[in-house]
């Protein structure tokens, strides 16, 4: 896959989204398109674990005492609120989509 800023910006990302990812780029090294793939392996990442937290509250609904499910639900939120802010949502939605309307294998890989 061939990753431009140009291809970037005609699919949403803004001149200061590919600024940022320029950034970590210099700070951290690699290319604009492993930046890209890495981000919307985040995003898939992000997308289990909170399918994840939301199946053991369903199963906490269904199965536990009125106390565990209030617990549970605090515990939960606050583990989706550390899966969607460790990374940029945006950022990784947008590397997301770009990847799968560009055919990278960034699916098959993760």
């Amino acid at each position: 896959m061939d990753v431009t800023e140009d291809a970037l910006l005609r699919s949403g990302f803004t001149q200061s989204d590919l600024q940022k990812i320029k950034n970590n780029v210099e700070s951290y090294g690699g290319t604009l398109g492993n930046a890209i793939r890495d981000l919307a392996r985040r995003f898939i990442l992000a997308l289990w674990v909170v399918s994840g937290c939301l199946a053991v509250f369903i199963f906490l609904v269904i199965f536990a005492s009125e106390e565990s499910v209030f617990s549970g639900a605090i515990g939960l939120s606050c583990g989706v609120a550390v899966a969607i802010f460790i990374q940029p949502p945006v950022l990784a939605y947008k590397a997301w989509r770009f990847c799968r309307a560009n055919k990278d294998p960034v699916h098959d890989s993760v």
